[in-house]
């Protein structure tokens, strides 16, 4: 057989072989999902349980894109959990141009940027130039977000998922009932080093499911659920104390599936102890077990497994 026939074979059956496994998850309607999925090239676990597509969107601004996927799980009329996955890019190769956008939108946001607020939990940030790496913990009125904000998203060029028209159209659609509160995880990396392009995820629950307690204030600013309120109701204290802990191990899990450098990642580690004052050793084992997975000794199931026994002892 002609050498070069054989070449063109070969990379044919490479590319039926390989295509299926390394494809973005397609993301339907009328499919449930579960597990790991594929988004821009990157590997996600969706939390426990089956999720459906709620709403699929992207935009284009002046060489800036941006897409993005939101799931969600349904008990009761109404929403038990959502999981947003988006990223923005340049597909005219000005990362200047989306490091400008970012700091506007995300960092110099007054409203709702990466910085301490009397309505968030924890922030953690790294920032050096254009690039940055934010988690944040707080609680959400959904209500407000998705029809009144305090931010104008024209002015900042920035929407938050709950108000974008789509996923308002599909809770219409659906008849949903709007959660009084949501406590939301929210996880974003950007730099120019790794492609130029921001990823988010956005990890959302309706406490009432987890905590099997009616809330009972929907407000913002006066719900049982802002941190200065907490003390008061120690079963949803201790809930927001777990979606914190839960937070850190999935942030760690979001900087290795996106090869974020050393210099670049949370420190993580050590606020995860502050949650777990009682085990002086903690620090210790859970650093020799980044190192162990680090260095390839361990599969990342076994990381994550064996990191929730050390944090649940």
């Amino acid at each position: 057989m002609n050498i070069f026939l054989k070449i063109f074979i070969t990379f044919i059956i490479i590319l039926f072989i390989e295509t299926p496994a390394t494809s973005n998850t397609f993301f339907s309607k009328n499919k449930t999902y579960s597990g790991e999925v594929k988004f821009v090239g990157k590997k996600f676990e969706l939390p426990e349980g089956d999720w459906q597509v709620a709403t699929k969107w992207g935009w284009d601004i002046v060489g800036i894109s941006a897409d993005g996927v939101t799931l969600v799980q349904i008990e009761k009329n109404t929403i038990k959990a959502m999981i947003e996955l988006a990223q923005l890019t340049s597909p005219g190769k000005k990362p200047g141009l989306v490091a400008e956008f970012l700091h506007t939108a995300i960092v110099k946001n007054k409203y709702d940027g990466c910085y301490d607020k009397s309505e968030y939990y924890i922030t953690h940030l790294w920032r050096k130039g254009g690039s940055f790496n934010c988690l944040k913990v707080r609680h959400i009125d959904l209500q407000k977000e998705m029809f009144n904000p305090d931010y104008n998203p024209e002015a900042t060029g920035y929407y938050e998922p709950y108000m974008v028209a789509s996923f308002k159209k599909f809770i219409s659609d659906n008849n949903l009932k709007i959660p009084k509160i949501l406590i939301s995880e929210q996880h974003m990396f950007y730099s120019q080093l790794t492609g130029g392009r921001l990823q988010v995820v956005y990890i959302d629950r309706n406490p009432e499911f987890y905590v099997n307690e009616s809330t009972l204030v929907a407000t913002e600013e006066n719900s049982e659920y802002h941190k200065d309120n907490l003390s008061k109701y120690p079963k949803k204290e201790k809930f927001i104390k777990n979606i914190i802990e839960k937070s850190y191990i999935y942030h760690n899990i979001f900087e290795e599936n996106l090869k974020v450098r050393k210099h670049q990642r949370l420190n993580l580690i050590k606020q995860e102890i502050k949650l777990k004052k009682n085990n002086k050793d903690i620090v210790k084992e859970l650093e020799k077990l980044n190192k162990l997975y680090r260095s390839g000794a361990i599969t990342k199931d076994e990381f994550n497994s064996a990191k929730k026994m050390i944090l649940n002892n």
